[in-house]
């Protein structure tokens, strides 16, 4: 294995802006990883894309004073075998961006091509902003997940805790919670690229059932003790927007039809001999 300065440098170069390339087609900008990252955050939550974060809260009224959420619970609460199957899906939540992301990027940068190089960009941009965001509304919210040692302590039965919300700080931790960042994340993703491949049928069949898949997916592993449906609606109502702002906007940078404003984020490999990694910087 190489050492970790080595591997730190490599990831520095990896997201450092690059040269225009030679082969560059006329028109075309070759992206930079936060180039409109704020511009397509704000566009996630104007027109009717606001009215998605707006169904998100709705939907989630709906399923849990209606007891969708505790109906569903206990169908996967009995069926066991349903949630191991699902396993593959939880591994893919992570897995899949990450992979998705480094495989465009050395493809985008080994060929020069500024299209591939978008797309990357496009999905690393759209993870990235809805992991932030879903984070953020799971630490305020305080929803407790659908295990069975959350009874009595969080509340008395299932009906009572799948209605439970704890407005605060850190009351319910980053990790469960709503919404269901695993949804969310692979939701943004499969919706960036159907939005910057605006012609692709195919990737628009791929984020539907995509998204289908990890919402079930969720839904049902460890006897259905992941989340509660609701928080898989939810996180993909919350994350289409994003991913739709993310992919058209890079899309539009890069065929030159919206202007370029130079980013003053950069990151770099540390080149201090006591520290190892990689540095974010802004410059003023």
């Amino acid at each position: 294995m190489a050492p970790p300065y080595i591997l730190a440098a490599l990831a520095g170069l990896a997201l450092a802006r690059p040269a225009l390339a030679a082969d560059e087609a006329p028109g075309q900008v070759m992206p930079g990883p936060f180039d409109g990252l704020a511009r397509n955050f704000v566009s996630s939550f104007v027109g009717l894309n606001f009215g998605f974060h707006m169904a998100a809260v709705a939907a989630t009224a709906i399923m849990t004073t209606q007891d969708v959420d505790l109906r569903v619970h206990n169908y996967f609460h009995d069926r066991p075998r349903l949630g191991r199957a699902a396993y593959p899906a939880a591994i893919l939540g992570v897995a899949g961006p990450v992979a998705l992301f480094g495989g465009l990027h050395v493809v985008g940068r080994m060929s020069g091509n500024p299209e591939t190089v978008g797309a990357a960009f496009a999905v690393l941009q759209s993870c990235a902003l809805t992991l932030g965001y879903v984070t953020l509304l799971k630490l305020v919210t305080g929803r407790p997940a659908p295990r069975d040692d959350y009874i009595p302590s969080v509340a008395p039965d299932e009906a009572s805790l799948s209605r439970t919300f704890r407005p605060g700080i850190y009351r319910g931790g980053v990790i469960a919670g709503w919404p269901s960042g695993h949804v969310a994340v692979t939701t943004a993703m499969m919706s960036s690229l159907a939005a910057y491949y605006s012609d692709s049928l195919l990737l628009k069949a791929v984020l539907v059932l995509g998204a289908a898949g990890m919402m079930l997916g969720v839904s049902s592993f460890e006897a259905g003790g992941m989340h509660w449906a609701s928080d898989a609606v939810a996180g993909a109502l919350f994350a289409f927007p994003i991913g739709l702002s993310t992919g058209q906007g890079m899309r539009r940078l890069v065929q030159g039809e919206k202007e370029r404003s130079p980013s003053a984020w950069f990151i770099g490999p540390s080149l201090r001999a006591d520290v190892t990694g990689a540095v974010l910087g802004h410059a003023f």
